[in-house]
């Protein structure tokens, strides 16, 4: 057979018609020598298909050597001159970072990209030149703080100095725009991550120059330090966390610049190679593409009658194959010749269309004749180049190559071997799928020409608004068509219908590959996670925003998914998934605790839900799963396995087992996939299951910084409505002046008023000009990153996770498998969707398209507010955070509103709990959020400030409290503008009304954290103010300074929550038919007096501190607790106030503050700033509810005995006060009605005063002993002591044994005999004893 035919279809020659007879047959002329050619008969000549197929293969083999002889000498001459031209580089032909392991580097296996784990490290090439003109390329996988250039052999570089801060070493830091070289001097465009730095060198000339993304930023450095034995280094210096790669000729350059050289030789001679076997192989592809088109609907004879065609083709690809394989595993090969012709083979359209393409032909003769290994290898390298392709800065508007680039890699997964692969082995390392599922942001200077100055818009710039949203809509269309690309290459990651019996389809490997990423991405949010969970397979952080656009496609994916493939089923995740282990959560625990202690409890409920067989399973895989695991930890604590442990950065053999695979629960093998397809409900609800974690692992995070450009923004906004409004107010003054005064005025008086008029013009220049770069920034996160499709997706997920929690909580007792992030993930969806993705601060109050979603989420949280089946700690401070969040938006408030009465009741009923043993702070919180706006002088939660003009407060926003990196902190709003609920303060007071019994236990718990929290702030404050007196230029901990301005706002909470019960609940105390009434009447008059004494008059440690006008105390000021004790007063007297005009009697209310020995009329005058009641001197004034001369050591707040504090110091007098108080200066928070009614307050205590003159004053003796101010009326049986009645029923709600002899009481009787108080335990105690002594 003769293979001439085939041959011409592979290699387009016919070199058989070219091959003389007689050098075929040589070798037989050859034995026929010398013999008698009259005896020996002439051969017949043979044919050319009488040879056999390895003869005539012999001859291709031949013909390829002699091609790649002839390529070799006619590059020759080139080759020559490349080496001419390199004469004067130092080094190894393959030019990578000469950098060890040693080091705080992380490099990568070809040792080309860097990222840097220590405080500032150098990194140098490993050649260097002396001559001529060089270049190299840096692609930025960060934007911090890097020094890129040259150094030579002898510069010494530390932590503290780098490229650049030595005599002979240039470098150029894009983050600051200056070049280094010993000074500093500005240079440069700022750059960003994606961005291409070119660096050259012109040795000859003396010059270095930097290229951001082909264009040239000038020259940097024209002198360098030249000289015998000088040489210099391509050397890079990064930041911590700062990250590049580098690419010194290794590839071809993406922005060459003509005339200089890269420093590693460009391969010819391997790309003639190269480039001549593609073109035979791709011949070989097409061909056997058509054939497996033909075999797909012929016949099997049809398939028999080419097997030896098909023979001679497979011969070819393993000729070709062997060679090819000499050549391709050099990158530059790989990206510059099969890159290359993959990209101009076909097109995506054409790849959907004919599954038969020569591309896939292509892909199948790789697989089926290159070893696993080197295919694996060049895939690897293939998505790595279109990766480096696809995270380049973009250039204008064009994104026209980044969807070239996700094209090609779309055509690749279309070869069902490739996208199986690169699934398990490339797209989840190293974030490579979330890379390619981003959108780069636009470069600032093309935004500067989108989005002139003259078209930016905020409120406080003004601006026209309809311009500035015609370029947001804009910028989103211009990323649409991409968008679109990266949805459709997600879905083709997705088909499920290429499993087979020995493989898992592609959705089942996504699933897979994808949980193991989330759970190891979420690592970073565990405790002890930089030693436990170094060695998971992220290597280094998901930047923020890449975090965010890969969970808002996963979530559009399973939203698209869930419609397309189960329409008719409710979006939720299946409740059995979390009870029988379909669903690995490794680290995570449940909202009921831990796994395997809840199958252990709940066993009966799971047989019931699962059946038997399914439960048994369970629980034997669990035993078996015990078993694989088992390892004797000792061995790794006493560091046994030291050596097996690996160190960041380090891949110690094959077998690289990690951290997270130790700490898990589950065996080894449990991260495979199973093989077939995956069941369509199991791999949707794990989708949306993933999607869940993904979000509060990593994906929210991006969130709460764009809302931090927002903020700055509405402050920016702000002073600049506030800067116009001085100004303008000066000028009119200044005009005025002039109109009124032209002869008086001189040329010293007009300079000053035109200096004035140019400081208002400076100040608004400089935040007009910040405000206009924030509404750049602002037009990518309006159209792109947090766009209105963004917010969709993640208003749907939150509804889906308040299915899943609501359907789980109907299975009763097994609702404790909830994984803890469904309940913890609460209250970042509901701050991002009512607050953080609105991009407008007047925009995040309007819910509308949020309206379901919120909905649910107040039913759910209002009945599960206190449910006992939520164990886990942080899952209970979840539900009060999302509370919070609802509570500090209108629509949240009205929509708890319209909950369910259950719901209602449940969730009043878990607020109103003791404030005992449990997060007593955020439930007050919550309370004061129904209350805020009904209380006195306390419609808005900003400190209110003396200077602030007007009598309206300015537009209040919602801020959010943020750590320095504006992360999410999970801690409540601490500004939120005012929602008061008349119907929840309907529903508490009429809550404490009818249960006597639990309104005296949650007011005494009140009561009792108020008397705590106060006494702990004024101990503070003594502290501070000794420490100072002592002291010049003292320094106080940090610490110290916020638990004392922690204190002092819980005093202030907890007393605004008193006001808001004696407000809605009167009854409590004015009803003298409660049994408790008057003791936690005398208790609150009690405590607000000494309260009001101690941060009035006369000056004491509070004063002190807040003259000393401490930023970390910024809290600490007279408004808040001073308007707080006085709404309390009021809403204690409000009644008496409004019926009695002319009081004849003195009321329960009025006799028990007045009669308060702490109490004085110039604490109440204090407020208005007009002390006119004399003070009594000072050792006369009570502290306490007893003389403290007498008493020293009794502490005058808790009755505790005290230690005295020896104190050395000398007494000092306390100075007068520098900030002094009144009402009057804050009209944007205090009404004139308000100060009004302080005033009659004032008055009606001083006619009821009047009243009080005939009552007679007890003798000391008569005194009760335990607070010396009140007449003996109780006596304890059966140790006979005496005390007022106030006191020790204050005290047997704590204790039922004698203040004084720590005796059981068994009854508590008046003077007369009559009995008000019967401990039964200790009577029916009591007679059992004495039969059994």
């Amino acid at each position: 057979m003769s293979i001439s035919k085939l041959f011409v279809k592979v290699f387009n020659e016919d070199i058989f018609e070219q091959v003389d007879q007689d050098n075929i047959y040589s070798d037989l002329d050859d034995d026929l020598e010398g013999a008698n050619c009259s005896t020996v008969p002439d051969p017949k000549p043979m044919r050319l298909e009488d040879l056999s197929v390895t003869k005539q293969m012999l001859i291709v083999r031949s013909w390829l050597e002699d091609k790649f002889q002839q390529i070799q000498t006619d590059n020759n001459d080139e080759i020559r001159r490349l080496y001419t031209e390199t004469e004067s580089r130092i080094g190894p032909d393959l030019t990578i970072f000469d950098v060890d392991y040693t080091t705080t580097v992380r490099v990568s296996s070809d040792r080309m990209a860097l990222r840097s784990q220590g405080s500032f490290n150098t990194v140098r090439a490993n050649c260097c030149v002396y001559g001529g003109r060089w270049m190299y390329e840096i692609h930025l996988h960060t934007k911090g703080v890097m020094q890129i250039g040259w150094a030579s052999s002898s510069c010494q570089f530390n932590e503290n100095s780098g490229v650049g801060d030595t005599k002979s070493s240039y470098g150029y830091d894009g983050s600051k725009q200056q070049i280094w070289h010993i000074s500093t001097k500005k240079y440069g465009d700022r750059w960003q991550i994606g961005d291409i730095i070119g660096v050259t060198i012109d040795v000859d000339k003396e010059q270095i120059e930097y290229y951001r993304n082909g264009r040239s930023m000038g020259v940097a450095f024209n002198k360098l330090d030249k000289g015998p034995g000088i040489t210099f280094f391509a050397a890079i210096s990064l930041g911590y966390t700062q990250g590049i790669e580098a690419n010194f000729g290794n590839r071809p350059f993406k922005y060459p610049v003509a005339g200089f050289q890269p420093l590693m030789a460009r391969p010819i001679l391997k790309l003639q190679r190269a480039n001549l076997l593609m073109d035979y192989l791709t011949n070989l592809a097409a061909i056997f593409s058509k054939y497996n088109a033909k075999n797909a609907t012929d016949t099997l004879s049809e398939e028999a009658r080419v097997s030896t065609k098909k023979n001679v083709y497979c011969i070819f690809a393993t000729l070709l194959i062997e060679k090819f394989t000499n050549d391709i595993f050099d990158p530059y090969i790989i990206e510059d010749v099969l890159l290359r012709r993959i990209s101009s083979m076909t097109s995506l359209a054409a790849e959907k269309e004919n599954s038969y393409s020569v591309l896939q032909g292509l892909l199948s003769l790789f697989w089926n004749y290159m070893e696993g290994d080197e295919i694996k290898f060049v895939l690897r390298k293939l998505v790595n180049a279109l990766l480096a392709t696809f995270t380049q800065t973009i250039q204008g508007l064009d994104y026209d190559k980044h969807r070239n680039a996700l094209g090609i890699l779309h055509s690749l997964c279309l070869h069902t071997q490739t996208r199986k692969y690169l699934l398990e082995g490339k797209l989840f390392k190293k974030h490579c799928l979330a890379f390619f599922l981003y959108i780069h942001p636009l470069e600032f200077y093309i935004m500067e020409e989108l989005l002139p100055d003259t078209m930016a818009w905020t409120e406080g710039i003004d601006g026209p608004k309809d311009k500035y949203l015609h370029v947001v809509d804009k910028v989103r269309k211009v990323t649409e068509p991409l968008y679109a690309a990266q949805k459709d290459f997600l879905s083709t990651l997705f088909i499920n219908t290429d499993g087979t019996k020995q493989s898992p389809s592609s959705r089942a490997i996504f699933l897979t590959k994808l949980r193991r990423y989330v759970i190891d991405l979420s690592m970073e949010q565990r405790p002890f996670h930089a030693f436990f969970f170094m060695q998971s397979s992220i290597q280094h952080p998901l930047e923020a925003p890449v975090a965010l656009a890969f969970a808002c496609i996963l979530i559009d994916q399973a939203r698209a998914m869930f419609k397309e493939e189960m329409p008719s089923r409710h979006v939720e995740v299946n409740t059995d998934f979390f009870i029988d282990g379909t669903f690995d959560y490794m680290h995570f625990d449940r909202v009921g605790g831990v796994l395997s202690h809840l199958r252990k409890v709940h066993r009966a409920d799971i047989d019931a839900r699962l059946g038997f067989e399914r439960t048994q399973q369970i629980y034997d895989d669990d035993r078996q799963n015990l078993r694989v695991n088992e390892v004797d930890t000792t061995l790794y604590l006493l560091g046994e396995n030291i050596n097996s442990v690996q160190v960041v950065g380090h891949t110690q053999g094959p077998n690289n087992t990690t951290y997270t695979h130790f700490l898990n629960t589950r065996p080894n093998g449990s991260i495979d996939s199973t093989p077939g397809n995956v069941s369509v409900e199991a791999g949707l609800c794990e989708l949306l299951d993933l999607c869940i974690i993904f979000y509060y692992s990593a994906g929210h995070k991006y969130i709460v910084k764009t809302a931090s450009v927002r903020d700055e923004i509405a402050a920016l906004n702000d002073v600049l409505k506030e800067t116009k409004f001085y100004r303008e107010d000066v000028e009119r003054k200044l005009q005025a002046l002039e109109q009124h005064a032209n002869v008086c005025m001189n040329e010293s008086h007009q300079h000053v008023m035109g200096e004035l008029r140019s400081k208002f013009s400076q100040r608004q220049n400089v935040f007009a000009t910040r405000s206009i770069s924030l509404a750049r920034k602002q037009v990518w996160l309006r159209g792109v990153a947090l766009n209105g499709r963004r917010r969709s997706l993640l208003i749907w997920l939150l509804e889906r996770v308040l299915r899943t929690l609501s359907t789980a909580s109907g299975t009763g007792s097994l609702f404790s498998f909830v994984p803890e992030i469904y309940v913890n993930t609460l209250p970042i969806l509901l701050d991002a969707v009512m607050d953080f993705s609105h991009h407008d601060l007047r925009a995040q109050f309007e819910d509308s398209d949020a309206e379901c979603a919120v909905n649910s989420a107040a039913e759910f949280l209002a009945v599960h507010s206190a449910d006992q089946r939520i164990v886990l700690a942080s899952c209970k401070d979840s539900l009060l955070q999302a509370l919070g969040t609802l509570t500090c938006h209108k629509s949240g408030v009205r929509a708890l509103e319209r909950t369910s009465k259950r719901a209602q009741s449940a969730l009043v009923r878990a607020l109103l709990r003791p404030y005992e043993n449990r997060a007593w702070g955020q439930s007050n919180w919550l309370l004061l959020r129904f209350w805020m706006g009904e209380g006195y002088a306390y419609k808005d939660c900003r400190q209110p400030l003396v200077w602030q003009g007007g009598t309206l407060p300015l537009y209040m926003g919602l801020c959010r409290s943020r750590s320095k990196s504006e992360t999410h902190t999970g801690l409540l709003h601490n500004v939120a503008p005012a929602n008061p609920s008349k119907h929840f303060q309907r529903m508490i007071g009429a809550r404490l009304i009818e249960d006597e019994p639990f309104a005296t236990t949650f007011l005494n718990s009140v009561l009792s954290q108020l008397n705590w929290a106060f006494s702990e702030f004024i101990l503070l404050l003594q502290e501070i103010q000794n420490t100072a007196q002592r002291q010049e230029n003292t320094l106080f901990e940090p610490k110290q300074l916020k638990i004392c301005s922690m204190c002092f706002e819980l005093t202030v909470s907890l007393m605004r929550c008193l006001e808001m019960i004696i407000t809605v609940a009167p009854e409590i105390l004015t009803d003298a038919s409660r049994p408790n009434s008057d003791l936690l009447l005398n208790r609150i008059c009690q405590l607000i007096s000494q309260v009001l004494s101690r941060v009035t008059v006369p000056p004491g440690c509070f004063q002190f501190v807040v003259d000393m006008c401490s930023a970390d105390l910024n809290a600490v000021t007279h408004y808040p607790i001073i308007t707080a004790a006085l709404g309390i007063l009021l809403a204690l007297m409000q009644e008496e106030m409004d019926n009695d005009m002319s009081p004849q009697i003195v009321t329960r209310v009025s006799r028990a503050f007045l009669t308060d020995p702490s109490f004085q009329f110039a604490t109440l005058e204090f407020a208005l700033g007009e002390i006119r009641t004399p003070l009594l001197e000072q050792k006369n004034i009570p502290r306490g509810n007893f003389d403290p001369s007498a008493r020293p050591h009794i502490d005058p707040l808790t009755n505790d005995v005290k230690v005295p504090l020896p104190n050395n110091s000398k007494r000092i007098r306390a100075d007068p006060p520098i900030l002094k108080f009144a009402l009057n200066d804050f009209p944007s928070h205090v009404s004139n009605d308000e100060i009004q009614s302080v005033r009659r307050l004032i008055e009606s205590l001083r006619v009821k005063q009047t009243l009080l003159s005939d009552i007679t004053l007890p003798s000391e003796d008569s005194l009760c002993p335990i607070c010396c101010a009140k007449p003996i009326t109780a006596v304890f049986t059966p140790c006979k002591h005496q005390s007022c009645s106030d006191c020790i029923m204050q005290h047997m709600m704590n204790s039922k044994v004698c203040f004084y002899c720590k005796t059981t009481i068994q009854t508590i009787e008046t003077l007369d005999g009559d009995v008000i108080y019967n401990n039964e335990e200790a009577v029916i105690a009591s007679p059992v004893a004495e039969r059994s002594t």
